[in-house]
C-alpha cells in the first residue's frame, strides 16, 4: 500500500513540474507593455518564414535592462510542415531576474544582407 501512495505522489509531482515549465505567459502584441513579477520567465512571439533566409535578431542587447534571454525557437504548425517555404512562429524566451525596466528590440532581416529591416518590435517590459 505505501509503494503504491509513494509512486502516486511521486507521478503527481513529476506531471506539476511539467505543467509549472510550460506556464509561462506569451505575448505577441508589440504595442502592448509588458507587466512580469521578479523571477519569471516570459515568451515573446513572432511570425516568421525562415526558409526565406529572414529572422527576428536582438538588436540592442543593453536595452534589455534586468531581462536575461534564455533562448529562441522556429516551429511551423503540424498542418504546414510537410509544404515548402511555409511559414512559422519565433519564440523567443527571457527571464527576469531582476526588478527594473527593459526593451527587448527585434528586427527581421537577413542576417548576412545590409538591407534596411522587414519589420521592427519593441516589446517594454517592467520587472515588479
Amino acid at each position: 500500500m505505501t509503494i503504491r501512495l509513494t509512486l502516486a505522489i511521486a507521478i503527481a509531482i513529476a506531471v506539476s513540474a511539467a505543467a509549472c515549465a510550460d506556464s509561462r505567459e506569451t505575448f505577441d502584441d508589440s504595442t502592448q507593455p509588458i507587466e512580469m513579477r521578479r523571477g519569471a520567465e516570459f515568451d515573446l512571439e513572432l511570425k516568421s518564414n525562415q526558409s526565406t533566409g529572414h529572422r527576428w535578431l536582438l538588436v540592442d542587447s543593453g536595452g534589455l535592462g534586468p531581462l536575461r534571454h534564455v533562448g529562441t525557437r522556429y516551429t511551423i504548425s503540424r498542418e504546414y510542415r510537410d509544404r515548402n517555404g511555409a511559414g512559422g512562429t519565433e519564440r523567443w524566451t527571457f527571464a527576469a531576474p531582476e526588478p527594473g525596466d527593459g526593451v527587448v528590440t527585434l528586427v527581421y532581416a537577413r542576417p548576412w544582407e545590409r538591407a534596411a529591416a522587414k519589420d521592427t518590435a519593441r516589446f517594454r517590459v517592467h520587472v515588479r
